[in-house]
Formats: C-alpha cells, sequence, structure tokens
C-alpha cells in the first residue's frame, strides 16, 4: 500500500491498543487505532482492508459498510454462502465498493494468459490442473482452529478453485473431493478433487504438511499455459505458452490490487471483481468442502 500513490494508508486497527501502536510505529503511519469499531467510526477514511481470521471476514465487511466505508476484504470473502450473500446485498443497498483480495488474479501474467486464450492461442480450454500446498503443520495457528474458519481448503484451495473459475470462465457443476483432517482440531489439512464445468473439468489439490507447489497449468484443444508460481510469483515472473517460455518484467501483484482498488473507488469505476463474483467464488468452495463433508453438522470423514 505504500508503495501505490494513489493510497494514503493512515492508520491501523487491532485487538489491542499495543499491537495497533507497535504496527503504527513500524511503518510510521499516522493513526492507531484501540479497536476495530474507532477505525469504522473514522470520517477521513474511505476504505478498509480486512485481514482478520477467515470466519471474521463476513462479520466486519458488513460492519464497514454499515459505516459507508469501502472494502477490500482478503479472501475467503465468507465461510458462508448465506454470508456472502448478505455482504452482497448490503454493497449493493449502499453502492459501495467491495472486492475479495485474490491477488494473483491483477498479475500481469495471468492478463496476458487470458488474452492469449481469447485469441485463441490454446483452443477451448478442457482441463485445468491446479495445486497449492506447503511444509506448515503448527497446530496452534489459527489455520488449524476450526471456529475461526481454519483448514487447507479456506486458506490455499480457494486459489485452485478460483483459478478453475477464472480459466474456464464459468462457474462449477458439481465436485468430488477426498480430504484428509486433523484429528485434534478437525480441519481439513489435505484435499484432491474434480471439479466439473460445462466446458471441462479441474484437477484441484491443496494442503498443510506438504512440500511448497504453486503450480498452474491450462490445457486447450489446441496448447497449454503453464506457470510454475502461480499464485506467488518471483518479481520476474515467467509462464510457457506450450514450450514457449515467456518473461515479465518485475511486477508486484500486492501494488496492482491496491492500486486498481483504489482507483476503482477514485474513479467510481466498475470493479472486474466485484461482489457477485466473490459469491460465485464462496459457492465453489461450499461446493468443495461438501463434496469432502456431507452437511456442516455431519461428521468428518476421510
Amino acid at each position: 500500500m505504500l508503495q501505490v500513490p494513489c493510497v494514503d494508508l493512515l492508520g491501523v486497527a487491532s485487538r489491542t491498543p499495543e499491537r495497533s501502536e507497535e504496527f503504527r510505529r513500524q511503518f510510521d503511519l499516522r493513526r492507531s487505532y484501540a479497536s476495530y469499531e474507532e477505525m469504522l467510526d473514522d470520517p477521513d477514511i474511505d476504505a478498509v482492508h480486512i485481514v482478520l481470521p477467515n470466519s471474521l471476514h463476513a462479520e466486519w465487511s458488513l460492519r464497514a459498510l454499515e459505516r459507508g466505508k469501502h472494502v477490500l476484504c482478503e479472501k475467503p470473502f465468507a465461510t458462508r454462502v448465506e454470508d456472502a450473500l448478505k455482504v452482497r446485498d448490503l454493497a449493493r443497498r449502499s453502492r459501495l465498493k467491495i472486492t475479495e483480495g485474490f491477488m494473483w488474479r491483477l498479475h500481469p501474467q495471468h492478463r496476458r494468459a487470458r488474452k492469449l486464450i481469447e485469441e485463441g492461442a490454446i483452443g477451448s480450454v478442457k482441463l485445468v490442473r491446479a495445486a497449492f500446498t506447503y511444509p506448515f503443520l503448527e497446530q496452534d495457528n489459527v489455520r488449524f482452529d476450526k471456529s475461526l474458519g481454519g483448514g487447507c481448503v479456506f486458506d490455499v484451495g480457494c486459489y485452485p478453485i478460483s483459478a478453475a473459475r477464472f480459466y474456464f470462465d464459468g462457474e462449477p457443476v458439481s465436485a468430488q473431493a477426498y480430504g484428509e483432517f486433523d484429528p485434534n482440531t478437525g480441519v481439513d489439512t489435505r484435499m484432491a478433487g474434480i471439479i466439473e464445468f460445462d466446458g471441462g473439468v479441474a484437477l484441484v489439490d491443496c494442503g498443510f504438511g506438504l512440500p511448497f507447489r504453486a503450480d498452474l497449468e491450462v490445457l486447450g484443444d489446441k496448447g497449454r499455459i503453464y506457470f510454475t508460481r502461480a499464485w506467488q510469483p518471483n518479481e520476474q515472473a515467467t509462464m510457457f505458452i506450450n514450450e514457449e517460455l515467456i518473461e515479465f518484467p518485475a511486477a508486484n501483484q500486492y501494488v496492482e490490487q491496491f492500486d486498481i482498488f483504489s482507483r476503482n473507488i477514485l474513479e467510481k469505476t466498475p470493479l472486474q471483481f466485484d461482489a457477485d463474483d466473490a459469491v460465485k467464488q464462496t459457492a465453489a468452495v461450499d461446493l468443495v468442502l461438501k463434496s469432502i463433508r456431507p452437511s456442516v453438522a455431519g461428521p468428518l470423514r476421510s
């Protein structure tokens, strides 16, 4: 945010005044707030970036919208579809902007890939293969707290799922997934699944306690596009179109995200990824989760 000319990063709010003040000093901000409510009541703030634990995203998005703030909410937008719908409906009524923080979609490598697909470079998309895994296994972390929306699907599986939607340019028809669960906390720790779309299928997987993988492959009936680091690219990203290596100038997808969102607000232009898209993404994640867990209240199975 500090690198974006059209963003004025005013202040920070945390659970305690001490944590807020520590962050304020670290980044030399002008204000720190003793509570989230105090921040939302500040008339000088136009927009907020919500980076709370997953289960709190919808609640505080609603509170921010109620106080007239635009919202950039980190993924997942919500942990339940009904909550995502409430947020979307309030954003519509209040005419405020809210978007889900999938920064990867705004990186030049994915913009280029979408353009190539639209131009017919790989033909019709038939298969998407996407993964996001990493060695994390610290059980005292929020990712292992079921009440706070923990689990690998909400944490990293949402990226491959969003990529399937992005490259099929549509919504899933069905999903079948296999999951592994932590016996102590009950959260999902690994997931591998098949998501069906009208034009083809996506093979997705995610998990904790595995080697780092963040690759994505999009196959059409005439060729393929492959990213070695789809979600967290190096400063100078690369991708393959068939066997040709394409290199990109240095770019920061977070800078892109904050710049685009702020310009949408300042220039009163439509969001590329609005609340409707976030509701559809929430529904797609829910579809995968329900294929692992037949009902929200039902027993976990592996």
